[in-house]
């Protein structure tokens, strides 16, 4: 018989058959990282014999397994890659001739900060620009930056990438303090290839898009590029791993920096100051970078510290003439040449797999931090730089199918299986998704009831097995059978049930019949007892416009089974209702000042069921008198045009009214009438009357008037109050009317109402 099996593939993971034919999980994350194989060999044991093969047969070279988890392995080694400040995957400064793998893409943040007072010496003082012709000897400089990068890799030798930086710096010694350059960026893309496992050589191209001074936008004239070759050593690719990778990078830079500030200088006369030069990054000539990077690969590649030296050597292309007495009282390159350069420490961390990054790192300024020339900008004594970034890969992870060929053996006479079923106790009906668990075997796994109750287990041992039953709505219980081979005696007892079940505990002592009954299943029978099916009610009583507790309020439930509970809230407004009936549930309300509330509930059973009730103050002047013969309201029920929808507008007359006839149990039967003027037909205006006396029926049947105490009674145009001559005559005759038709009389000494 021949079996697939499902892998799902992991970071660093690699499946792989060895050589005494079963199936191995291991592997490494090098970048030479490689899957083997060994021929297959037999093993007969117990029942059968299994055998592992490579691609499906002997001398096959690498399974499809292996294939596929190395490539992923190798594509989450790549994944755990980070870029440089203007992209390209590389440390800080210094990019790699390595890339990523095809398809996956990287984005970071990185920020820089730098606080130092540099610029302005004895030696090099700076014109103080709220006094002309005096000089400062010292400054205070605070910059702030941030870079954002965005890579991808398109093809297995091409990274495009691209950046944006903002900074500023502010400076004591400058007028305006503060410069700012914001959205420098950065079009690049790197070619790379391996020579072996070890070497690795590139190049890249980049187009650097310069903004202009004291603007937003693009200045075209100071658009500069960078053309980079790259060479790698990574160690980790040797026959014995080093965790170490060196890289260098030599660039000429076409630096057009100098031309965002030709327009300024033209029209002050002078050229900028060496702040200026510095806070605006600018460079008058092209200078010849070269970079070197190490870096250690260390805690299983999750920390990474790195050290990069770099040196900007200038090259005046642009044949600039320096002013030997220029009013920042810097040197000229021509007679003191400065090569600027600085050494810069650092780290990237892995604090978790999927590409997820952190960066820290300090430049450290060696030679052009005191001694400044007028062609290059100053280096700073110092920088800090933080930084986050993320890798993602774009391709999905395929499943690994591993062939597997099983050689069984002649089928075995010593196992039984046990057939339950689960149901509930005096019912004949099977409880559906139960789960089965093993108390005294928990190396198997838990089982679940089918839609019927029934649950089959696999062929067991003899030997007593105890199941724990639990099922939404009851009790747990539990089962027990014994399992015993022909031959072997009479069964044993079933094992005593374990505490810590509670419920009913069926069990079941089965022994093996002779005969061809041998290996039929053994049947178990599992009843469970039912928890109640009762819910509970918390109401939480709120004045609707305060959210104030409502104190003193009365709680009426009815529920579905019309059972009545009665209650009053505690000190926090809060009253709570045990065993309702599961269903529709009616609750009302009651309170000094307040209007009476009805609210209807859905209770569902074994939960608490929160409800929020939410009461309306009874308004200083009431809409709602009752007279002998009448229930009177001062405004009309408002309907949407030519239908019997009442509108939200209403509610508050509506609550008033059911409220009267809660607190007036004397008055036993209501005709709600509804009325029209005599605009349209008879007949329409007849059946709109009695939808509209049919809606405020309904209304206030569900805010807790009984419903019989209500009869709906629709007279359409035949009975006006005025002539419908006018539209405010039949404004008054569109009305509804509430007539006492059977009532008690009313107590003795009750104040007669107030007519409108």
């Amino acid at each position: 018989m021949l079996c697939q099996l499902a892998l799902p593939n992991s970071a660093n993971a690699q499946a792989q058959v060895d050589a005494r034919g079963s199936l191995g999980v291991g592997g490494s994350s090098d970048a030479n990282a490689s899957a083997t194989s060994s021929a297959p060999s037999t093993a007969a044991a117990g029942s059968g014999t299994t055998t592992a093969t490579a691609a499906g047969a002997a001398g096959a070279e690498a399974a499809p397994a292996d294939e596929i988890t190395k490539e992923w392995a190798e594509r989450d080694r790549k994944l755990d890659e980070s870029a440089t400040l203007t992209g390209g995957i590389g440390l800080l400064h210094t990019q790699h001739a390595q890339g990523g793998a095809v398809g996956q893409f990287r984005v970071a943040f990185t920020t820089e900060y730098m606080s130092a007072g540099f610029l302005c010496s004895s030696e090099f003082p700076c014109p103080n620009p709220r006094a002309a012709g005096t000089s400062l000897t010292s400054d205070n400089n605070d910059h702030i930056g941030g870079h954002l990068t965005l890579s991808m890799q398109v093809l297995k030798w091409l990274e495009p990438y691209l950046s944006t930086s903002a900074y500023a710096n502010s400076n004591s010694a400058n007028r305006p303090t503060l410069l700012q350059v914001l959205g420098d960026s950065t079009l690049g893309a790197k070619v790379h290839a391996p020579l072996n496992k070890v070497f690795y050589v590139g190049g890249a191209a980049e187009l650097w898009l310069v903004n202009g001074t004291g603007s937003v936008g693009l200045d075209g004239g100071g658009t500069s590029a960078k053309f980079r070759a790259l060479g790698t050593a990574d160690l980790r690719g040797m026959q014995k791993r080093i965790p170490l990778r060196f890289s260098l990078n030599t660039t000429y830079v076409l630096d057009n920096t100098g031309e965002v500030v030709k327009d300024t200088e033209t029209a002050r006369g002078t050229p900028i100051t060496r702040i200026e030069r510095y806070g605006l990054n600018i460079n008058r000539v092209d200078h010849f970078d070269i970079n070197i990077g190490a870096e250690v690969f260390a805690v299983q590649d999750r920390i990474r510290p790195f050290v990069e030296y770099g040196i900007a050597i200038p090259i005046n292309r642009q044949d600039y003439r320096c002013r030997p007495n220029n009013p920042s009282n810097d040197k000229c390159l021509a007679n003191n040449a400065v090569a600027p350069s600085s050494l810069t420490v650092g780290s990237r961390f892995f604090p978790w797999k999927g590409g997820f990054n952190v960066t820290a790192a300090l430049d450290i300024g060696i030679t052009g931090v005191g001694n400044f020339i007028e062609e290059v900008r100053p280096t700073p004594p110092w920088m800090l730089y933080l930084g986050a970034g993320w890798a993602f890969d774009t391709k999905d992870r395929p499943t690994t199918i591993v062939q597997r060929e099983i050689v069984q053996g002649p089928p075995t006479k010593s196992g039984r299986k046990i057939h339950g079923f689960v149901h509930e106790e005096g019912k004949s009906e099977g409880v559906a998704n139960a789960i089965v668990s093993w108390d005294n075997h928990p190396e198997l796994t838990s089982l679940a009831t089918g839609a019927d109750g029934h649950f089959l287990t696999q062929e067991l041992e003899e030997g007593p097995y105890a199941f724990g039953i639990r099922a939404e709505g009851f009790k747990p219980g539990q089962c027990t059978a014994t399992v015993v081979r022909e031959g072997s005696g009479p069964a044993a007892p079933p094992p005593p049930a374990p505490t810590g079940h509670g419920g009913s505990a069926a069990s079941q002592s089965v022994s093996a019949p002779t005969g061809p009954q041998l290996h039929g299943d053994i049947q178990i029978d599992c009843a469970l007892q039912a928890l109640p099916r009762a819910g509970t009610i918390v109401g939480h009583v709120k004045d609707a416009d305060t959210q104030a507790v409502v104190p003193n309020a009365t709680v009426k439930v009815i529920d579905v089974a019309k059972k009545e509970l009665s209650g009053a809230v505690d000190g926090s407004g809060n009253v709570r209702f045990d065993q309702v009936a599961p269903g529709a549930a009616q609750i009302t309300v009651d309170a000094e000042g307040y209007l009476a509330l009805t609210e209807q509930t859905d209770v569902k059973p074994r939960q608490d069921n929160n409800v929020d009730l939410l009461m309306k103050k009874r308004p200083k002047t009431s809409n709602v008198s009752v007279t002998k013969g009448e229930i009177i309201i001062k405004q009309q029920i408002q309907f949407a045009l030519d239908s019997a929808t009442i509108l939200p507008e209403s509610n508050g007359l509506l609550s008033e009214i059911a409220d009267v006839l809660i607190k007036n149990p004397r008055i036993h039967k209501i005709e709600v009438q509804g009325h029209t003027d005599n605009t349209g037909t008879p007949e329409h205006n007849k059946a709109l009357s009695e939808d509209r006396a049919n809606a405020v029926v309904t209304w206030l049947g569900t805010h807790g008037v009984a419903s019989d105490r209500l009869v709906a009674h629709g007279y359409g145009q035949t009975k006006p109050l005025v002539p419908n001559v006018t539209a405010g005559n039949r404004a008054k005759n569109r009305r509804v009317q509430f007539i006492i038709t059977d009532q008690d009389a009313a107590p003795a000494g009750a104040a007669k109402p107030k007519l409108p």
